[in-house]
Order: structure tokens, then C-alpha cells, then sequence
């Protein structure tokens, strides 16, 4: 607006910069930009503000996390910069709180030149629409029956409540599963009994989590959870109970009520309570004064049908059809919490067929659009009505002139979290009068306009005056990084956060600061690592930037980038509230899973088929049949998209060549590979099974359950016999989740994942293991002693280590898995850290082989677990042929096609891994190729290479056996032996008879050439997938012996001449010794693809 009404075009003396988008050049003097575009510039260094004259911070008001973090900022560098002014701005904030944060600066008040806005509440806008469901038009008719024996009003009301309540929970109670019916039966005779708080934490989970209703009775005396509570004086467990939606007024079989069992028990502090709660609007007097209101008695009739909590979108098409018919033209502005409410009024508007009686225009305005998208808001429209749809987004961060009318649903979307257990969730709250007067200042900027309050006047008076600021609700981990760029040097984060206008507890910022120290994001002395300065630049929480970081290491990224996105954003299936419909959702989900033990998978799956059914135009469909929010889908498209931007932008996601997108999607339609990752990103959010209590437990709490909306839903129960059963049932015995929240005392865990206990040994943890790590000792770090698992009583044998990522999770295994564990561990951890310091260098043949063999013995643990490996879940690469000018990575889908390769495990080779000097944790380790021990079946052979076998690690002293009893080491170790056959090939023909089912590793040579010139692997078409394509002369490998036909020398081996196991592997390393990666501009005599014969 300022360039336009300037007459120049933007990017010249008027520029602006947001996250993905900037139109500045060097004649910009004046920028407009985000909260978060300013602490990046400031993030930069103090020269950022060299040349600022003036910064102005708009809607401060709002008190945003990044708003409060950038005041600090602000108000450090004023000092030393003397000519830079700062200007807050604000139509609503409380000016005193700000003056005194900035030393008592002077306040300068602009009087506003808005027009008169006239204002309407619920009661009105009933009023207005004459808006009347079926269920209201029979409530005010029985209303209206009883009001003519002449007594009360309210009575009637409160016995009518009373009896629809009844009858409603009778029909509730008749649809209920027998089986949880029984089970409040018995948990509500415990709460009477006892009145203890685990008891009650028992029926606030059934409430919370198995969609029992709130008011639910047990047994023949038709007492509820509430009752119980009062009888017992729980206040604290009364207003929990009241605020999910308890009626006070309901009563058992006895006519009593919760506020009759306080009194009766001599609780008159909870009777209070109760006494507020049975009629919270308005005293009685009151009401008996304003019985005659009609007004009053049709907001009680609608209260009565239609919960308080919830936006009633048929009503808000109710006053927009009305103002769009009846009154004069001017913009529609509705305010909604989110893009579901936007697309849910958009479609109801849409399918309105009296709307088109007057040409109008719907525009939606949500955070995530373009920018393009935003700006058609703003372009008149003569002879239409504009009817715009908006977040708060149009709150402040936009202005529309031509606005007359705003809807205003009095809702906001928070983010609430508790730093003590890490619960975190979205919540649909009531805003605040600041932000109500915000909103219905939209309505008078160019004429007198009018806002339409969605709540009641009573209810907009108790609103709170301002919003709790989002830097003491939200999680500080974002904030807390960005703090090492913006404070000076050696300043603890929570001294730096200390000086905020209301800083955040102590508690929360040492909880995020160390959760930052567990992903590897700070160092131990809170210094930043190369983790942590790419999570800076990825605009997702740390823990989910930390997934995409490890996805591009491990070559998973499409689905990893899926999920990440769909657990960025809300939930992605709707919550029905009829019993039906809950069965339903549930079906979906265990369809979406396919038998995986995995709720990521359900994202994954629910976002690939509704792309599916978008394609064929069939999405809403898909959506409706399924409970998917199509909204959600819509969103997690877009994020997609910038979160890839993103990682090209940090060079983990190349144009071309190694790291391009084919290439960081190798591994994607690998599963346990994806798993991998979630153990890597979300890490310590990890639960471990305790099957001799038939419980699962983190740690820090000692006994959680899956959330119901879990595909593991079955032991989501509280501990029963049948819930222990179904836990006992279980392939493994670990399990990621996404996010921990508690009902009372009782803990549940929601978004699951089975995983083995090797891939939380291999990903899970620091990057860089504590000294002392791998240990051998008689018991396991961890176990308690007070256990009563009868296992604990054993004692470790002599041939057992134990591995410990840290103080709550360790493994016990065989001394020689353990150590391969936590070599190959390191390896991997050695490889993440390379690619984090320097994404833009090309991977090496050592890096592939590294996360080979991760892959390889990850897919084979599942396999041994019994876990199954689905299909179709990533995007697939294009293979190259042979005749590509490069080498092409195998696909490995194929369970009996195993990677050939050889890896360098010897404790001295590749130092720089780990620093110079460094020698393994083991006692065993006393220097030298001969010397150093190895675990069995990652064999050394008096060299510095092995091939990767298998091996099996667990919790504690017991060790789980593969179905036939033997471990995975001796599964694959036999598998290896048994599969892979070595061939010399020095023309373009292999006789393959008998071949099928074998892995094959050819050494290509070339006739009258005294050197082998590769190695590669043999596919089912003929072609070669290159292992090495390095010219080895045969004079280096003259000592090389085949045990195989004449057992000659290897280099006189006939062409399709077969070699054995040893002199292959032996082969196989002095290729990798001398090896380098077959990039595009080497250029090898390639054969053409082998030409393969079944012997006939």
C-alpha cells in the first residue's frame, strides 16, 4: 500500500521480506517484515543494525513467542546502538507493562478516526436469524408445555435438562461396549469406595480416552464419576470432571445430585464449586427477574441443544445468508480458529442455493497460503459481495477496506504445553476482549460497520482481557536455539530468556535446554552443534527437523517428509462424537496400518490415498468415508513443498547427481529404514514393555498406555487381564510415540510405532555415547533393583556386554553382538555427523557401505521379529542401465538380494571418525588388526575390512530368540554363506544354471588385461549394480588362492570361473582398498550387460 500510494513499483525504496519470499534491492529504505525475519537479520551479528534508523514492532499486543523473544533482542542492543529508535504499536495492548519493560519510555497515544461499529451477541444474532434447529424447536415446546402449571421457569428448565440428560445417557449407556460399560461399573464402585486419586485417574482416562460419557452411571444406583468426587470433597477432580462436560444437575436413582453427596458429606468448599457450575451465566435471582425475556429464553433453549464449546457452523450460515439477502452491500469477514472451520463455512456457503440470489465471492485467508493467493482479497468487486474467510491472520496482519460486516467466532487456536512431562496440545479456546476489539475494529474503517459476537454478552464479559503470551504456553526448544545466536557469548540460555516482559519458568527452559543436548543440537557447555545450526533453518520443531535431517542421511525422505508434515499440523482424522462413527474411524485407521504396529504409518497411508483420490476427483468421497480432513491434507500438500525448498536450500537435497532427490530417496520404500528415523528424531520419546506387569512405561512415568486413537488401541486400557494379554502379544517390546498427554495421574501415549529393539540401539540416543558406554558387567545399567521380573534375578554371564545409550535405556546382549552394535553404531553416528558439517560433499563409497549395512541388518531384524515389510510406501528412483554413464544403486527390495560390500571396522582406521587417539569401551581391545576383538560374524580376517552379518541385542538379561531359536547373528550369518556366490567374468556370458535365489558378486576383467577392473552384483535382468570400478592389477592379489575347481590362483581363474567364499571376500577388500566412487566423468570399459544362461 505505501509503495502503491508512493506511485512506485515494490522493491525499490519499499521492499518486503518474509520467509520464502523478498522483494528488496540496495535503494530499499523502508522493509516490511515478519517477527521472525528481523531475529534472523539480528541473528546475523550486531552489523545488522548498522545503518537502522527506526524499528517499528506492530501488534504487540499479541505477545507471540517470537514478538517477546525479539523485545529482548531489542532492548540489549539499544545501548550500543544510540541513533536506533523503537516503536511498539498497538490498538489494544496495556501501554503501561511495555513502558516499564523499556525503562519507563514515553507513551504517545494517536486518536483513531474509525467509524462507529455496532455490536451483536448470540442472543442478537438468534434473534436476528430466527435460527432454529429440530431439537431446539422440541426443547422450547416442552419448555413452553411446562410453563403453563404456573411454576417456575427455572425449574423447568433444570428438570427438562435433568431429563433429556437421562434419557440421553440411557440411549448413550445402551450403545456403550459391554465390556467398557463393565469396566465403569466397576472403576466408579472403586471411586466411592476409596476416593482415591489413582482410582478417579482410572475414570477421567475412560471419559478422556475411550469416549464414555462423561455422565455415564454405574450399576443399579445411577451414580456418576462426579458423584463421587463430591461425596469424596475432591474439588480438584469436581472442576476437572465439570470442565470435559459433567452435568451438575443430573441425579441418581435416589434423586440426588453431586452438590446433594457434598453437603451430605460436609464438603462445603466443593458444593461452592458445584453451586457455580448449575448455573454459571447468571444468578437465580436473575434469571427469575428476566424469566419473561424472550430474548433469554431463546439463548437458554439454544444452550440447552447446542455445547458452548463448539462453533455451530449452521448458525454462522444462518446470519451470512442474512446479511448477504437483507442488508447493504460490504465485505463479510469471518473470523474461524482454523482451516477446517474455513472449509467446512466455505462448502456450506457454496451449497447454499439461496446465496445465489446475489452474486458474491468467497475468498479464504490462512497463514500457509501464497502471497499471490492473499492479494486478490484486496481487488474490488462492483457488482459482487466479497465473503472472506480468514484465521486471525486478518486480525492485524491484514487490512480490507471495503469490510462493513464481521462474524466474529470468539475462538482461537493455542498451543498449550507442559514442560514437566512434555505434553503438548492444540486447543480450541475462547480469545480474549483484546483480540474481540482487534476483530470488530475490521468492521469500521471505511463506513460504520457492524460485528457479530458468536457468545453471549455475559460470556464476553468473563473473556479473559488479554491472551496468555505464547513464550509461557508453548515449547521454548525453538527459542532456546535461536538464543545462541542472539545472546552474547557464554550467556546461559535461561539468564538470556530470564529477561523476557514475562519470562518462562525456570523448569521449562532447562527442560528444553536439555532435551536440545539430547537430539545433539547443543554440546554438553549449551554451544551449538552443526545439527543445531540446520534445525535453525528448518521451520518445524526440532525433534521433527531432526527426523528430515536423519531422512536425508539414510535416503528416506519422501515418506519421512510426509509424516513430519502431518504431525506439524493437526490432526488428520476427524473425531465423530456417535459410537458408529468412532468404530468407523477406528477401522480406517487399522486399514491404513495394514498390520504394521505403526500410527505413522497410518499418516503416511491416509496422505498417498487421499492423492490418490484427489486424482481421480474423488477426494471428498475419500474423505467423508473415511473421517479424513481434507483441510489437513490441503495443508501438509503446501508444507511439503516449502520444507523441501528448504533442505535444497542447506544442500542436503542436491540438483543433481549424489544427494539429489532420486538419490535421498533410495531407501524410501524400505520401512525399517523410515522407523530408523522416527527412533532417531523423536528420541527420548520412547516406551518399553514390561511384560511381567503387562504395562508400558517411559522414562518418567512408570506406567502409560496407548491413546485410543492408537492402531494399538487394543492395550490402551488400563491395566485388565485381556489388556495384558494383548500387550504380551506383541513382536517387540519398544515403541516410539509422538507425544505423551495425561488424564488426572493417568498417562497415555498417542502416534505409536513397534520398533526393534536394534533400531533404538542404533539410532536412538546422543550422537556421541558417554565413556563407558559399552561395559561388560554382571547386571545391566537401568534395572531396578526392586524389580520383580524374574529375569532381573540373573545374573549377566561373562560373555554379555551391555550397551547404554544413556541413564533409563540399555541392552544386554552377547558380548560380540553388543560390540558390533555399537561399532556399527558408531559408524552411523560418525556418517550423520560428516554430512551435517559439510551436506554439499559428495557421499563416498565408505558412506554407502555404512548405511548398507544398517539397512541390511535393520530389514533383517524385523524380519526375524516377524514384523512386515509393506509396499508402495516411497517414491522409487529411476534405475540407470548399464550403458548410464554412472553406476546405479541397487533397489534391494528383494529379501534374497543382499548388498556386497566390505566395510572398515578396525578401531584405528578412519580416526577423524572420532578424534585421533580413540580406542572402543572395551576391556577386551588391546590394539592391532590381529588383536582386536570382533563380534561373531563381522569377521576381520587379519584385515581392516568384515562383512556385516547379524545380531541381536535387548533390554535387560533376557535375549528374544528368532521363531526357530537360533539368534539373527546365526540366521544371517548362514544366510550369507549359504547365498552369496562369488564369479570371475571376463566376457559378456555367465552360465547361471542353478543360480536362482543365490546373490551373485561378479570381478569383471577384460581379455589379454592383467587386472580386474570392478566388482558388481548381478540383477535379474542382466544388468550390473557396481560395487567398485577401480582397476586392480593382478600382481597386487598373485597370493590370493581358490578353494573352489582346480583351487589354482585367483588371477588365473577361467572366465565364469567360480570362487570361494574367502578368496571372494578376500577380493572383494583389495578392491575397497584401492576404491573410488564411479562418478559421471570416470570413465571405465564397462562390459555390456551380461548375458545370463539357464544351461540348456
Amino acid at each position: 500500500m505505501v509503495a502503491y500510494e508512493r506511485m512506485e513499483k515494490i522493491g525499490q525504496s519499499i521492499g518486503y521480506q518474509i520467509r520464502l519470499e523478498s522483494r528488496i534491492s540496495p535503494r530499499t529504505v523502508l522493509m516490511y517484515c515478519t517477527n521472525g525475519v528481523l531475529l534472523r537479520t539480528l541473528m546475523g551479528g550486531e552489523s545488522a543494525l548498522t545503518g537502522v534508523t527506526h524499528i517499528f514492532v506492530d501488534e504487540v499486543h499479541e505477545r507471540d513467542k517470537f514478538s517477546d523473544f525479539l523485545l529482548i533482542a531489542l532492548r540489549d542492543n539499544l545501548p550500543r546502538f544510540k541513533d536506533l529508535k523503537v516503536i511498539l504499536m498497538s490498538a489494544t495492548m496495556d501501554t503501561q507493562i511495555f513502558s516499564r519493560y523499556f525503562n519507563n519510555c514515553p507513551v504517545i497515544t494517536i486518536p483513531g478516526r474509525l467509524h462507529e461499529v455496532q455490536r451483536y451477541y448470540l442472543e442478537d444474532i438468534l434473534k436476528i436469524t430466527q435460527y432454529k434447529t429440530k431439537k431446539m424447536i422440541k426443547t422450547e415446546k416442552e419448555l413452553k408445555a411446562k410453563l403453563k402449571t404456573g411454576q417456575s421457569y427455572w425449574s423447568h428448565l433444570e428438570a427438562l435438562k435433568i431429563e433429556e440428560s437421562n434419557s440421553k445417557e440411557e440411549q448413550e449407556t445402551n450403545t456403550l461396549d459391554p465390556q467398557l460399560q463393565a469396566d465403569m461399573d466397576e472403576f466408579l464402585e472403586e471411586c466411592f469406595k476409596e476416593g482415591s486419586l489413582d482410582s478417579f485417574s482410572q475414570v477421567l482416562y475412560m471419559y478422556l480416552s475411550e469416549g464414555v460419557p462423561v455422565d455415564c452411571a454405574g450399576g443399579t444406583t445411577a451414580r456418576t464419576g462426579l458423584m463421587a468426587a463430591a461425596s469424596h470433597g475432591l474439588t480438584e477432580t469436581v472442576h476437572q470432571i465439570l470442565q470435559i462436560g459433567a452435568d451438575p444437575c443430573f441425579k441418581d436413582k435416589n434423586g440426588k445430585t453431586a452438590y446433594d453427596y457434598a453437603l451430605e458429606n460436609g464438603h462445603q468448599e466443593c458444593a461452592k464449586v458445584l453451586a457455580t457450575f448449575i448455573q454459571p451465566e447468571e444468578s437465580k435471582e436473575n434469571n427469575e427477574a428476566d424469566e419473561n425475556s424472550a430474548d433469554q429464553f431463546l439463548l437458554d433453549v439454544y444452550h440447552h441443544t447446542i455445547s458452548k464449546d463448539v462453533i455451530d457452523h449452521n448458525l454462522i450460515l444462518a446470519l451470512v445468508k442474512h446479511i448477504h439477502i437483507n442488508l447493504p452491500k460490504g465485505s463479510i469477514l469471518i473470523f474461524l480458529p482454523g482451516y477446517d472451520d474455513i472449509v467446512t463455512i466455505r462448502d456450506l456457503i457454496q451449497s447454499y442455493s439461496e446465496m445465489n440470489t446475489v452474486k458474491y465471492q468467497i475468498f479464504t485467508l490462512h497463514s500457509n497460503m501464497q502471497t499471490l493467493d492473499q492479494k486478490k482479497v484486496f481487488n474490488p468487486l462492483p457488482n459482487a459481495r466479497k465473503i472472506i474467510i480468514s484465521t486471525n491472520i486478518a486480525e492485524t496482519s491484514i487490512t480490507i477496506d471495503d469490510v462493513v460486516y464481521v462474524i466474529d467466532s470468539c475462538k482461537v487456536k493455542e498451543k498449550y504445553y507442559e514442560s514437566s512431562g512434555g505434553v503438548c496440545s492444540l486447543q480450541c479456546v475462547w480469545t480474549s476482549r483484546a483480540c474481540c476489539q482487534q476483530r470488530a475494529g475490521r468492521a469500521g474503517r471505511t463506513k460504520p460497520g457492524h460485528c457479530f459476537h458468536m457468545c453471549s454478552r455475559r460470556r464476553f464479559k468473563n473473556l479473559p482481557q488479554n491472551s496468555v503470551p505464547e513464550i509461557i504456553r508453548v515449547p521454548l526448544q525453538e527459542l532456546c536455539l535461536h538464543t545462541k545466536l542472539l545472546a552474547p557469548g557464554n550467556t546461559p540460555i535461561a539468564d538470556f530468556l530470564s529477561k523476557a516482559l514475562e519470562p518462562p519458568s525456570f523448569l521449562a527452559v532447562r527442560n528444553a535446554v536439555t532435551l536440545l543436548k539430547t537430539i545433539g543440537a547443543l554440546t554438553p557447555t549449551e554451544d551449538l552443534t552443526e545439527i543445531g545450526q540446520h534445525l535453525l533453518d528448518l521451520t518445524v520443531e526440532p525433534k521433527l527437523g531432526k527426523m528430515l535431517l536423519y531422512a536425508c542421511v539414510m535416503k528416506c525422505l519422501d515418506p519421512v517428509l510426509t509424516i513430519v508434515c502431518s504431525l506439524a499440523n493437526k490432526e488428520s482424522f476427524q473425531i465423530p462424537m456417535s459410537p458408529d462413527g468412532r468404530k468407523r474411524v477406528s477401522q480406517a485407521r487399522r486399514e491404513f496400518a495394514a498390520d504394521t504396529y505403526s500410527d505413522h504409518m497410518v499418516l503416511l497411508r491416509a496422505f498417498q490415498a487421499w492423492q490418490a483420490a484427489r486424482a481421480n476427483g474423488t477426494e471428498r468421497a475419500f474423505c467423508a468415508r473415511n473421517f479424513i480432513c481434507g483441510a489437513t491434507m490441503e495443508v501438509i500438500v503446501g508444507y511439503r513443498a516449502q520444507l523441501l525448498a528448504q533442505l535444497r536450500a542447506l544442500g542436503l537435497v542436491k540438483a543433481r547427481g549424489s544427494g539429489d532427490i532420486k538419490d535421498v530417496n533410495l531407501h524410501s520404500e524400505k520401512w525399517h529404514v523410515v522407523k530408523a528415523v522416527l527412533v532417531g528424531g523423536l528420541y527420548p520419546a520412547i516406551a518399553r514393555l514390561d511384560r511381567d506387569s503387562g504395562t508400558l512405561r517411559t522414562s518418567n512415568e512408570v506406567r502409560v498406555a496407548f491413546h485410543p486413537s492408537s492402531t494399538l488401541q487394543a492395550t490402551a486400557a488400563p491395566p485388565t487381564r485381556h489388556a495384558i494379554r494383548a500387550l504380551d502379544a506383541l513382536p517387540t517390546d519398544w515403541v516410539v510415540f509422538e507425544e505423551i498427554s495425561r488424564a488426572g495421574r493417568f498417562c497415555f501415549v498417542r502416534c505409536n510405532t513397534l520398533v526393534t529393539p536394534l533400531t533404538v540401539a542404533l539410532t536412538g540416543g546422543p550422537l556421541r555415547l558417554a565413556t563407558g558406554a559399552l561395559t561388560q558387567r554382571a547386571n545391566p545399567p537401568g534395572l531396578s533393583s526392586d524389580s520383580d521380573s524374574e529375569a532381573d534375578e540373573h545374573a549377566s554371564s561373562p560373555d554379555t556386554a551391555v550397551l547404554a545409550l544413556d541413564d533409563w535405556t540399555a541392552f544386554t546382549a552377547d558380548a560380540s553382538d553388543a560390540i558390533g552394535v555399537y561399532y556399527l553404531r558408531q559408524k552411523l553416528c560418525a556418517l550423520i555427523i560428516r554430512r551435517m558439517g559439510n551436506p554439499a560433499k559428495p557421499t563416498t563409497p565408505l558412506d554407502e557401505q555404512i548405511l548398507n549395512a544398517v539397512v541390511h541388518v535393520l530389514g533383517a531384524e524385523e524380519r526375524n521379529v516377524g514384523l512386515s515389510q509393506p509396499s508402495g510406501i516411497g517414491q522409487r528412483p529411476k534405475p540407470l542401465t548399464l550403458d548410464s554413464p554412472g553406476w546405479r544403486m541397487r533397489s534391494d527390495d528383494d529379501h534374497h538380494r543382499h548388498p556386497g560390500y566390505s566395510m572398515p571396522l578396525h578401531p584405528h582406521s578412519h580416526q577423524s571418525d572420532y578424534g585421533n587417539g580413540y580406542h572402543p569401551p572395551y576391556s577386551g581391545y588391546r590394539g592391532g588388526a590381529a588383536a582386536a576383538r570382533t563380534p561373531s560374524g563381522w569377521r576381520m580376517d587379519g584385515n581392516p575390512s568384515f562383512s556385516p552379518q547379524g545380531y541381536i541385542v535387548t533390554s535387560g538379561p533376557k535375549s528374544p530368540m528368532s521363531p526357530n531359536g537360533k539368534t539373527l547373528l546365526a540366521n544371517i550369518e548362514k544366510y550369507s554363506e549359504e547365498n552369496t556366490r562369488y564369479f570371475v567374468v571376463k566376457s559378456e556370458e555367465l552360465n547361471c544354471a542353478e543360480l536362482e535365489g543365490h546373490r551373485i558378486v561378479v570381478f569383471v576383467s577384460c581379455p589379454g588385461v592383467n587386472k580386474f577392473i570392478g566388482s558388481a552384483t548381478l540383477t535379474d535382468q542382466g544388468g550390473l549394480d557396481w560395487i567398485y570400478t577401480n582397476h586392480l592389477q593382478y600382481h597386487l592379489i598373485r597370493h590370493l588362492i581358490n578353494g573352489l575347481g582346480e583351487r589354482g590362483r585367483v588371477i588365473a581363474s577361467r572366465d565364469g570361473q567360480e570362487l570361494c567364499v574367502a578368496s571372494g571376500r578376500a577380493l572383494l577388500s583389495a578392491l575397497e582398498a584401492r576404491a573410488r566412487p564411479a562418478h559421471h566423468h570416470h570413465h571405465h570399459p564397462h562390459p555390456r550387460p551380461i548375458q545370463k544362461h539357464n544351461g540348456n
